[in-house]
């Protein structure tokens, strides 16, 4: 009898962890399957699939990354307006814009209006100079959507800088996240006047709640302005 129990026991713990190695398999199988989005999403996010695909080095200096997104699109960059699909790690695609803001450029750039996030070399993120909870970008952008656009609360337009040294991973991560708060906007959105997901409205809904323009730009085609200068102690 000691013996078939014994059996039985191997036996258990034979199926148990196939059973472990099954869902742990599992698990790493479907968090790496890249996210595709409908084609309702994809319209109200700009993802267009006839928008180039660029791959960048995110940790080289302001000048290679221009360098390298001017000779993957084959054309200059210099003073204009680019969108493209930033292909990620993951083969996901991020719908991006670049202004390269270059010293011949006839417009300053600081007339522009944006929501900035910037993930600094400590892979801490800050949005509008705020640090906030590195998993909460995609909700903290989702609630921004829907407030009033203000001169310090502007998400038509979110630029994204980060440091030489921050971590590739996170640069790509904060990309998804601020898409996926633009997603998560419209979303509730659809919800809440249709009573539907977005994927299941027809075009006439889907035109009713798109807004004007949701881009996300590239803090690197900027120049970040530097701080003003104070002036010199009054002499006494």
């Amino acid at each position: 009898m000691r013996k078939r129990k014994k059996y039985y026991n191997s036996k258990g713990f034979l199926f148990a962890s196939l059973i472990t190695i099954f869902l742990v398999s599992g698990y790493f199988l479907f968090s790496n399957k890249t996210f595709k989005y409908c084609s309702n999403e994809k319209y109200l996010l700009d993802i267009h699939d006839s928008l180039p695909v660029v791959s960048i080095d995110y940790n080289q200096y302001r000048k290679d990354i221009l360098d390298e997104i001017t000779l993957k699109l084959n054309e200059e960059t210099c003073c204009k307006t680019h969108e493209f699909l930033l292909k990620l790690s993951t083969n996901e695609t991020v719908n991006v814009t670049l202004f390269n803001h270059c010293k011949s450029c006839p417009i300053v750039c600081g007339g522009r209006l944006f929501t900035r996030v910037l993930i600094n070399r400590d892979n801490q993120v800050l949005v509008n100079e705020r640090p906030i909870a590195n998993d909460s970008i995609a909700n903290y952008i989702h609630e921004f959507l829907k407030k009033p656009d203000t001169d310090y609360n502007y998400v038509e337009n979110c630029i994204l800088n980060w440091d030489l040294t921050t971590n590739k991973e996170f640069i790509e991560q904060t990309f998804i996240d601020i898409q996926k708060g633009y997603q998560l906007y419209y979303e509730e959105i659809a919800q809440k006047k249709f009573g539907k997901p977005i994927c299941e409205l027809t075009k006439k809904e889907i035109e009713s709640i798109k807004r004007e323009k949701s881009s996300i730009y590239l803090g690197v085609g900027y120049k970040i302005p530097e701080p003003p200068i104070p002036p010199p102690p009054p002499i006494e």
